[in-house]
């Protein structure tokens, strides 16, 4: 499959290079800087363009891996639904719901394909809590929690990523950057049930930048399911990538994930008659998985989910986030943020 990457950044070039080692040819390449856009152009060895529609309209790709600053994802989404090209999107979408939305109704009312490449949709550990679901084992779901907790946010400041420190690019910190991806996997158990944000923190008191280092939001649906979703920038730079970690709280059951000695991720099912234990696969294996899935179901004319309209919802419930821990100093800061 021919492909086009718009644009470096937030995850374009690594997406563009699973998708090479999955055997797909990048043809085009984006990004409106021409640092980041020569360094496309020299991993892919391909034409590279200042703008989406002059690449979209030149390399004429089969589909399209969007990624890019967050306030410019709606129109690098719109640029494929114009031209009624299938594409897959990176997460966080955008830097706010309303970025995204018009060109998420335009996707969908046009029925241009989208896939979020989000790979806890493909983890071992979703897999098994469904699983326990559909058999009961787990019973009732009652609480969710996840942690994706990474290295500071120096790390983006020397690379073409730099504009993640940035709020009025990025929409925020390790909230708007990491939190899509904890909010999608309890989405995935609770459905359409309405949720309402309960309680919300936003703190910037490890590095005393611009966006926050640490956020915490607490959801709960009208059934009574808990979610708290954290993710941040507070892991210390070493040989690991950061501190990851699932619970899923059953009236049955407990599920849960988090790193064995080695790095390796462990998921460790908890009933009255004693313990389980399996590995996940790793981030790099979720990730080829996901957009393998996007790619077949691309080319063999199947729907996939999550699509943008999915991208919304996730959206809305970071905004909704960001909003409630706005309300106050005590959740906001404590220094100065954007």
């Amino acid at each position: 499959m021919k492909l086009a990457v718009l644009s470096y950044s937030h995850h374009g070039r690594s997406m563009a290079r699973t998708a090479h080692g999955l055997g797909h040819e990048i043809v085009g390449v984006m990004d409106a800087e021409a640092g980041p856009r020569q360094q496309l152009v020299d991993d892919f060895e391909c034409p590279g363009f200042e703008t989406a529609a002059a690449c979209l309209d030149e390399s004429k790709p089969d589909a399209v891996l969007v990624a890019g600053k967050h306030i410019e994802m709606g129109d690098h989404v719109q640029a494929c639904v114009d031209r009624r090209i299938p594409y897959l999107l990176d997460k966080p979408f955008a830097d706010c719901a309303d970025r995204l939305r018009s060109a998420a109704e335009a996707s969908e009312k046009h029925g241009v394909f989208s896939a979020l490449t989000l790979p806890n949709r493909v983890s071992r550990i979703v897999s098994v809590v469904k699983e326990m679901v559909a058999d009961g084992s787990l019973g009732e779901l009652t609480l969710y929690n996840s942690r994706l907790n990474n290295g500071p946010p120096s790390r983006y400041d020397p690379t073409p990523s730099y504009w993640h420190n940035n709020p009025s690019i990025s929409g925020g910190g390790c909230w708007a950057v990491e939190s899509a991806h904890g909010i999608d996997t309890f989405l995935q158990f609770v459905g359409d049930a309405p949720i309402t944000v309960v309680g919300a923190v936003m703190s910037n008191a490890m590095y005393n930048r611009g966006v926050e280092d640490s956020g915490i939001g607490m959801l709960r649906t009208e059934s009574g399911i808990t979610g708290i979703i954290e993710s941040g920038y507070n892991y210390p730079s070493g040989t690991r990538g950061g501190d990851h970690f699932f619970r899923f709280i059953g009236t049955k059951a407990s599920v849960f994930e988090q790193y064995g000695r080695n790095g390796e991720p462990l998921i460790e099912v908890h009933t009255t008659e004693g313990v389980q234990f399996s590995e996940d696969i790793s981030h790099g294996a979720r990730m080829q998985g996901v957009m393998r899935k996007a790619f077949d179901a691309i080319r063999d004319g199947d729907t996939f989910e999550p699509t943008v309209a999915d991208a919304v919802k996730i959206l809305e419930i970071q905004d909704a986030v960001y909003a409630h821990a706005r309300q106050g100093v005590a959740t906001h800061g404590p220094h100065p943020m954007g």
